[in-house]
């Protein structure tokens, strides 16, 4: 039986992922790195502290510290969030019929805290949540499952009643390392790759979660 929900941010609530690529590919190129899209799409669904630092450890850059580099990007993050913003198609009517349902709701983001609430705050979602948490409190990020059982604990409901939904390969195995159940939303470049049979479901966009019988009792 679901008696909780979990929504990842990026990719799932709001229409993010490309913004961090444009904020990586700037700040990087600030470097003298020739970051790719290739390269963002390596690493998503990390948080930004492990990327910079994964970066770091291959190209070796001596001009500004690596905390100096990710206080960048959240930087470039909170202004594209600000001006371009949108939710991800459905998320109000499913958002609505998870309430109706009497569901828990929670978030459970790779994003430092400051840029969930800037999100949510930009969505006018925050009421719908009954929990919203961010993996920087968190000792080590996805596609470890810290982030998705603290959560859970702060929902207050077992990881088997609870389903996750991501558009990350490493987002669900996060998920599922928690004991979780899935939704993988995958972006549509990516939407047939293999790696993502490992969730419970596969849809295209948040309104196909109507036609899922998990949710129908």
């Amino acid at each position: 039986m679901i008696e909780a929900v979990i929504f990842d941010m990026d990719g799932v609530i709001i229409d993010s992922e490309p913004m961090w690529e444009i904020a990586e590919i700037e700040i990087f190129k600030e470097l003298g790195i020739e970051m790719t899209v290739d390269m963002c799409m390596e690493m998503k669904g990390r948080k930004i502290d492990e990327v910079v630092l994964h970066w770091y450890n291959i190209f070796k850059w001596n001009k500004i510290s690596v905390n100096e580099v990710v206080e960048k990007i959240i930087s470039k993050m909170q202004e594209l969030i600000s001006e371009k913003g949108e939710a991800m198609t459905g998320l109000y009517e499913i958002l609505d019929y998870f309430k109706s349902k009497n569901l828990k709701i929670g978030l459970a983001s790779s994003s430092k805290m400051e840029l969930i609430d800037n999100v949510v705050d930009k969505l006018k979602i925050r009421e719908y949540f009954n929990v919203i948490h961010s993996a920087e409190y968190e000792k080590a990020g996805k596609p470890e499952p810290d982030v998705y059982l603290r959560t859970a604990k702060k929902i207050g409901f077992k990881v088997e009643n609870i389903i996750a939904i991501e558009d990350s390969y490493l987002g669900i195995i996060s998920a599922k390392k928690a004991g979780m159940r899935t939704i993988a939303i995958p972006a549509e470049n990516v939407y047939t790759d293999e790696k993502f049979l490992i969730a419970d479901f596969k849809i295209k966009q948040l309104n196909d979660i109507f036609k899922l019988d998990i949710f129908k009792n």
